[in-house]
């Protein structure tokens, strides 16, 4: 049966999802350098949008730069917690 079908239509295309791969909780030694690559271009990102709100002279402009700024900040630190939380539960 395709998406087009009546019954998919009548269930609005609804599935049941299939099983998952592994569990959301099993973290890999890929998925933590992965995470450790994120965090490195987080705050990047953020020393980027720091240098761009500095340098501009339109507020509103500025604001959203530091909004966006604390955003990544907020994105690396909390993968930081998570990395740590998993080196400890690791030891």
């Amino acid at each position: 049966m395709g998406i087009f079908s009546k019954p998919a239509i009548k269930n609005g295309n609804e599935s049941d999802p299939g099983p998952e791969l592994f569990k959301s909780d099993t973290v890999t030694p890929r998925n933590i350098g992965d995470l450790a690559e994120i965090m490195e271009l987080s705050k990047l990102c953020a020393k980027m949008y720091g240098a761009a709100a500095a340098s501009t002279k339109l507020p509103d402009l500025k604001k959203e730069f530091g909004s966006i700024q604390k955003d990544y900040l907020k994105q690396a630190s909390e993968i930081l917690e998570f990395l740590k939380k998993e080196r400890d539960q690791a030891q």
